[in-house]
């Protein structure tokens, strides 16, 4: 019976002794990556930023909503090839849009809010797009890129892309739009203008690759 147990034991560990020699035969080779699309940047000239400088309270009129001047900048969006392409844009303060301000409320982009007062808001054309040098249409769709039509206006709830026709997106390298943005301040009666109120409207361009 004790030979019995020692040839168990012996066996036992040379299974044991077996399966770890098996083990170590054994390595794994991982081969990894990613395959992504050509890099394409949005920027604007000036960095971006449209000032209005200084407006002085008194020129504001009691019961109604102020007009600032249209100020321009240009939207660039550069890829590294050839790349067909759309945009959106995202309102960082949509929190402050005043309701009524515009005909159209998915063109109305906040301008911010002090005091827990909305300041105002504006809205975005744009015109003169191009693609490596030739003139383009300026396209929208509100179904993912389903269907396309001609656009001017951006709102926050289409896409956009350029091609050379109203209805079919194309591939470029270099894009360039003319951006004319109108802002609007809130009536006088709705602000605080005891103190200073910054213009604080923020809008992110998001590149979203077809």
């Amino acid at each position: 019976m004790q030979k019995q147990l020692i040839s168990a034991v012996a066996l036992a560990a040379s299974l044991l002794a077996s399966f770890a020699v098996q083990a170590a035969d054994t390595a794994e080779l991982k081969v990894k990556g990613v395959i992504r699309p050509a890099s394409c940047a949005p920027s604007f000239t000036g960095g971006g930023v449209v000032d209005y400088g200084v407006i002085p309270a008194s020129t504001l009129k009691a019961g109604q909503f102020t007009t600032l001047p249209t100020k321009d900048v240009t939207m660039n969006i550069t890829c590294d090839a050839t790349t067909k392409v759309a945009f959106k844009a995202v309102d960082n303060r949509q929190s402050s849009v005043i309701s009524g301000l515009m005909q159209y409320p998915e063109e109305n982009f906040g301008l911010g809010a002090v005091g827990g007062k909305n300041t105002g808001g504006y809205s975005i054309r744009m015109t003169q797009p191009t693609g490596d040098g030739a003139n383009l249409t300026l396209l929208a769709t509100n179904n993912n890129g389903q269907s396309w039509g001609s656009a001017a206006g951006v709102t926050k709830i289409h896409m956009f892309s350029f091609g050379n026709n109203a209805s079919t997106p194309g591939a470029y390298k270099q894009l360039s739009a003319k951006i004319s943005l109108t802002a609007y301040i809130n009536k006088p009666e709705e602000l605080d203008l005891t103190r200073e109120i910054p213009l604080d409207g923020s809008a992110t361009i998001e590149v979203v690759y077809l």
